[in-house]
């Protein structure tokens, strides 16, 4: 190879990796990994009401409100060899008490998915790139039942309480009517903050009213304060 076919050969070797540099950061971008910020230290404090229902118990519909805080930790390795995060998980019965550290969870975003271990199951909670077309099983990697995850919203405006973002998305996991049960259940998420609110019911109903429950769960998580 001659001098000059060599340097034009080493001119455009060049020219494409810094075609490539030039593009991560927007392939990156347009993936939308904003929407789950993991920095050890940041915090996120929610309102959250718990109800209970079992039509045999002495309350049937027993309400259960505190603030939950969780916080991102340090690393560790997980079962599978992966670096993730701690996710600690406080509690307190209202503003002036005390902060409880009652869980530590872990948490991770791998392979175009964020992932949280709750109490030991592992669920994919967002799939990445963020569009309409995303479509995955929140529970392929535990032994629940398969699922269908979905993003119904994406890119809109969103406030809860204080809170406002003019990116967020709603990610919907469960949404039924049945005779006899009714199930919705999604989070929302916004851009550079995460987990903005929770809204999870499984109810066993009666015919298909959803206001006639006879067992279930129903959970609401709304966000107050959080910090990066």
């Amino acid at each position: 190879m001659n001098r000059n076919a060599f340097m034009l050969l080493s001119a455009l070797s060049l020219l494409v990796c810094s075609c490539k540099k030039d593009q991560q950061p927007s392939v990156l971008s347009s993936f939308h990994y904003g929407y789950y910020p993991i920095k050890e230290g940041s915090f996120w404090v929610y309102q959250v009401t718990e109800i209970i229902h079992d039509e045999n118990a002495a309350i049937s519909h027993d309400t259960i409100s505190y603030q939950l805080k969780t916080e991102i930790g340090d690393t560790l390795l997980d079962n599978e060899g992966r670096i993730v995060n701690r996710f600690n998980r406080y509690k307190r019965s209202n503003p002036s008490a005390s902060w409880v550290l009652t869980d530590v969870w872990t948490t991770v975003v791998a392979e175009n998915r964020a992932e949280l271990v709750e109490e030991n199951i592992r669920r994919v909670v967002l799939r990445f790139p963020v569009k309409t077309a995303t479509i995955w099983d929140p529970n392929q990697f535990n032994f629940l039942p398969s699922a269908q995850a979905f993003y119904e919203y994406i890119h809109k405006p969103y406030s809860v309480g204080s809170i406002q973002s003019d990116s967020t998305v709603h990610v919907v996991s469960a949404k039924e009517l049945t005779l006899v049960s009714y199930q919705n259940q999604y989070e929302v998420y916004a851009k550079q903050i995460g987990l903005v609110k929770k809204y999870y019911k499984d109810l066993q109903i009666s015919n298909f009213d959803t206001l006639d429950v006879s067992q279930g769960k129903e959970l609401y998580f709304s966000l107050l304060e959080y910090g990066h």
